[in-house]
C-alpha cells in the first residue's frame, strides 16, 4: 500500500465517521429572544404611597431609531423607592404581555439593573427583591434607593434569558432587552 493509499483511507474514514455522529451531539438551535417593545418602571417612594414615578421606554420599529421614545426616571434625593418593570410587545394586536411570560421563566430570566458606569459616584443602588424557584435574584420587583443628586445619571436595565444555565451571575445567557433610562435625581 502507498503512503497516498493510505492518507486518502484515513481520510475517508474520518470523514465517513465524521458524518455518522448521532443527532444529540449536533449544537440545538439557540431560542429566539422575545420581542420587547415597551418597558414600563414603575416606583413608589417606600414611606410615602402617594409619591408615585413612572418612566416608559417605547420602540415600536427596533430597526428605527426614530420611532423610539424614553422617559426620564425623576427621583428625590435620599430616597427608597420600591419598583417593579412591565413589559410588552406592542408590535402585535392585541399587544403580548411580556411580563407575564418572564414570570412564568422566571427560572430561566434575570435582570440586570446598573447605573451608568462612567459615573464616578454611585448616585443610586437597586436591589433585585424577588426571587426564582432556586432562590436565585429575578428583578421583576426591585427596590431603587438614591444617595446623591444628579442631574445626567443613567439606568441600564438588561433582560437575561439563562434557560438550563442561571446560576444567580449576570454572565451565562442571551440579552432579550437591553435599553437605558435617563435619571435626574433633585
Amino acid at each position: 500500500m502507498t503512503k497516498n493509499s493510505f492518507s486518502i483511507i484515513a481520510l475517508s474514514s474520518l470523514l465517513m465517521f465524521s458524518s455518522c455522529k448521532d443527532e444529540a451531539d449536533a449544537p440545538k438551535p439557540n431560542e429566539e429572544n422575545e420581542l420587547i417593545t415597551k418597558v414600563h418602571l414603575h416606583l413608589v417612594a417606600e414611606n410615602d404611597s402617594t409619591k408615585m414615578v413612572h418612566a416608559e421606554w417605547s420602540d415600536l420599529t427596533p430597526d428605527d431609531e426614530a420611532g423610539r421614545s424614553i422617559d426620564t426616571l425623576r427621583l428625590d434625593t435620599g430616597m427608597v423607592y420600591i419598583g417593579e418593570i412591565m413589559l410588552s410587545d406592542e408590535s402585535k394586536n392585541p399587544a403580548i404581555n411580556r411580563t407575564e411570560e418572564v414570570a412564568n421563566e422566571k427560572d430561566e430570566h434575570l435582570f440586570i439593573y446598573r447605573q451608568d458606569p462612567l459615573e464616578s459616584t454611585q448616585k443610586f443602588t437597586v436591589e433585585r427583591t424577588d426571587k426564582d424557584s432556586k432562590n436565585l435574584p429575578v428583578g421583576l420587583k426591585f427596590k431603587l434607593t438614591t444617595k446623591s443628586v444628579s442631574s445626567q445619571s443613567r439606568l441600564q436595565v438588561i433582560l437575561k434569558h439563562q434557560p438550563d444555565i442561571k446560576d444567580g451571575s449576570e454572565a451565562p445567557g442571551d440579552a432579550d432587552l437591553d435599553v437605558w433610562f435617563p435619571v435626574k435625581i433633585r
